[in-house]
Order: structure tokens, then sequence, then C-alpha cells
């Protein structure tokens, strides 16, 4: 049986690296350490090693606090929810590490921002329906475009579909409608300021 050379096995080993997604190196602690915890720790690292998740990653330094709501800043902070539900993961991972994106664009994030108040003038305000304040609000529907093309990009139409429904049925309810609404609108204004990860 005839062997290939060194070279061909070389080749054919960095084509097949090339192909597969990078992983991850994130920088994940645990507020706890419960098992909760842990375990939602051990499905985001795997998430990472299975998809190609570098557009979407602004800050690699992520805790599990299963007593808090996820947010972005000072670090970013997610709960231990959605052990069952890879999906709502990645997707409220996407939706953190988009905030993140948005501070690091602070020029562009304001012009676009700028038009979101002209567009929308009045949100819901509050829990379940809208954020904290009008302009946590109308930042958020900046957020959720951008936390809806990525859940699409990374894990299909399908996913995005109903994670749609599942965050229209859960939090920033209103927000997410608006934003299945006017996909089109919104999409326009952050591709217009450069806010495409």
């Amino acid at each position: 049986m005839p062997t290939l050379p060194l070279r061909s096995i070389l080749a054919i080993l960095i084509a097949t690296a090339l192909a597969l997604p990078a992983a991850a190196a994130l920088n994940i602690s645990l507020k706890h350490g419960s098992e909760r915890e842990q375990q939602s720790q051990q499905q985001l690292e795997r998430l990472a090693a299975r998809y190609d998740l570098g557009r979407w990653i602004h800050t690699e330094r992520i805790m599990f606090d299963q007593d808090t709501i996820p947010h972005s800043h000072p670090v970013l902070t997610l709960h231990a929810r959605h052990l069952d539900d890879d999906g709502a993961l990645l997707s409220t991972f996407i939706h953190e590490q988009m905030h993140r994106w948005l501070s690091s664009h602070p020029r562009q994030a304001r012009a676009a921002l700028r038009e979101i108040r002209q567009r929308y003038p009045a949100l819901p305000v509050g829990y379940p329906d809208g954020a904290d304040s009008l302009a946590s609000s109308q930042e958020h529907l900046l957020v959720i475009w951008l936390e809806l093309d990525g859940v699409e990009s990374v894990l299909g139409k399908a996913e995005h579909d109903r994670l749609l429904a599942f965050w229209s049925n859960d939090h920033y309810k209103k927000l997410y409608e608006i934003v299945a609404r006017d996909k089109q609108q919104i999409g326009a204004i952050v591709r217009k300021h450069t806010l495409m990860p």
C-alpha cells in the first residue's frame, strides 16, 4: 500500500485544523463555585469550542453568578439559568458582548443612538417589556438586533426564530417585538454607523 509523503500529511493536518472553529480563550470565574455555575462554565466552554464566536467576543473575562441578572460591565456576568438550553445561553452571551462592543465604539454608537432616539422617542420602560430607562430601552434596540444577527450567524435561522419567540415572552418583550418588526430599518442604522462586529 502506498504511503503519503510527509509534506502531504502535514498539508492535510493543517487544512483540517484550519477548517475547525477556533476555540475562544475565555477567562471564566465563578462567583459562588456552585455546581450550577460549574456546569454553566462547562457549557459555555463547550459552545466556544464548537462554534467560531470570534466576531462576538469583545471581552474574554466572564463571570458566572447564579444570583444575578446578566450584565456587561464592569465584568461580563452571566447567570446559571440556561443549563438545558445552549441557544439561550449563547444568545445571552452574545447580548452582553454586544453591550461591550457598543461601549468600545462610542462615536459610532452615539450617532446610531441619535437615529434610534428620533425613530423611537417613546419605548416601553420597565420589566418585562422594556429596560430600566428610556435610554437603555433605546440602546437595547441596537443590542438586540446585534444579538439576533449573531444568533442567526452562529446557530442558523430556525434557532434565531425560536429564541426570538422565547425572548419575546420572557424579558424586554416589546423590545424584541420591535426589533423583529423593524429588522430592516434597525439593521440599516447599524450598518450605516459601521457597528457590525
